[in-house]
């Protein structure tokens, strides 16, 4: 196995950190072990201690390299938070009246960047949603055309600098080396969405231990992001006050007799609770409905609030893809397609990585998507030379057909040590 095509990703949330070993292959990535341990040291995606967080991915990485027996010192590390944000911007340059190149096309999209951030924040990822040559608009890819004007119509993704600051200096005192920072819920989208929710309109709705992450696609590319700051740990929160147990047993009770809305005939199933100074003691799932509930209704209205304030004159997402931990709560779908008047699924890692099937779960979204971006944009290859285009042969096509999603691949760019990624 050739070392130099090894590779880590790290999810790094504030309840888990999910990290992946993987063996970047011709066929795509093979994973060769996981690991998923408690998060210390994040809240709400932001690091708040540096040595915690550090030890958190350090024990994570620990596990994925016992598990795949190679110590594996090479990342791309996920990154979400509130601090996140996203802006709509347009950039413009000129041509001389020539067939546009790539390069054109680049530096119509770096123009836009360039005018739309400031220097306390870092440019995560630059998304063209469509160029405008000479007036003419809704052109996905000029390149190739003729004209003298071509105007980048972007959504630009960043992050405060010191957050990335913090979070990258963590996974280097784990051991690691970061290669690429990319935004989670642009991986998440990579391993839970299809093409056509892409393109005709979707948003995903990642729900982590301490945030949401909320992205809106549209026409083939992510258009709006925000984080919103509730997540599972309020519920598990609020069952451990109104039920006055630990907040371990109520975790514990969310998981296995939880729902996100109540049903016929929930208030004959009683869930016990494991407590030594109330043995036998029990609780009916209607009741426990009835406290988690409220707060999913809360957390999927500000949901539709963002939506409406994003897009005030429309259209709205066609469909919603729920994901996270959280998202496996029994009737989230149901509850979210309710509110959001769409229909609404669970979304699944789809990615045909030679997964284990612990692997298959809506938690490790976010760490299947960071392996198909790592993987398309051949950051192993741009960073270390280590794999040859003519080995790795069309990576687009390839991570097309793993993802089940091509178009936003092409559109996804990152900035990394003074270099830019497509």
């Amino acid at each position: 196995m050739n070392a130099e095509r090894l590779l880590t990703v790290v999810d790094a949330g504030t309840v888990k950190v999910c990290a992946l070993a993987a063996e970047m292959t011709e066929k795509g990535p093979r994973v060769l072990g996981s690991a998923m341990v408690p998060s210390r040291g994040i809240k709400k995606g932001a690091v708040v201690d540096r040595d915690e967080a550090a030890a958190s991915v350090r024990s994570a990485v620990r596990e994925v390299q016992t598990a795949s027996g190679r110590k594996i010192a090479k990342a791309v590390v996920g990154i979400s938070g509130q601090h996140v944000s996203g802006i709509a911007g347009t950039g413009v340059i000129g041509i001389p009246g020539r067939q546009i190149t790539p390069d054109d096309r680049m530096r119509a999209v770096d123009s836009a960047k360039s005018i739309y951030t400031s220097l306390d924040r870092e440019v995560l990822h630059v998304i063209p949603s469509e160029f405008v040559l000479d007036g003419e608009q809704g052109i996905s890819d000029p390149v190739g055309m003729s004209g003298v004007r071509l105007e980048s119509r972007v959504y630009i993704i960043t992050a405060q600098a010191q957050a990335v600051q913090d979070l990258e200096q963590s996974c280097r005192t784990a051991g690691l080396e970061v290669l690429a920072m990319v935004f989670s819920p642009a991986a998440t989208a990579l391993a839970t969405l299809t093409g056509d929710e892409i393109l005709r309109g979707a948003i995903l709705i990642d729900i982590g231990g301490g945030t949401t992450d909320i992205a809106v696609f549209r026409n083939g590319a992510l258009v709006h992001a925000a984080v919103i700051g509730i997540g599972g740990l309020h519920l598990t929160n609020d069952l451990a006050v109104c039920l006055n147990v630990g907040v371990a047993d109520a975790e514990r009770l969310k998981i296995t007799a939880g729902a996100a809305y109540r049903e016929a005939g929930h208030g004959s199933t009683h869930a016990e609770l494991s407590l030594p100074a109330a043995a036998g003691r029990t609780v009916s799932r209607s009741h426990l409905v009835s406290v988690i509930q409220p707060r999913c209704e809360e957390l999927l209205e500000l949901v539709m609030q963002e939506t409406r304030r994003a897009f005030p004159q429309g259209p709205y997402p066609r469909s919603a893809v729920l994901t996270g931990g959280t998202a496996n709560l029994d009737n989230m779908s149901g509850l979210a397609a309710a509110i959001l008047g769409i229909p609404a699924r669970l979304g699944m890692p789809q990615g045909k990585f030679g997964m284990q099937s612990s692997l298959r779960n809506p938690a490790c979204a976010t760490a299947i998507g960071l392996l198909a971006y790592a993987f398309d944009h051949s950051v192993l290859d741009r960073m270390t030379g280590a794999l040859s285009g003519g080995k790795i042969g069309n990576m687009k096509k390839r991570v097309a057909d793993l993802t089940g999603y091509k178009d936003f691949l092409e559109m996804l760019q990152i900035k990394k040590k003074g270099v830019s990624y497509v």
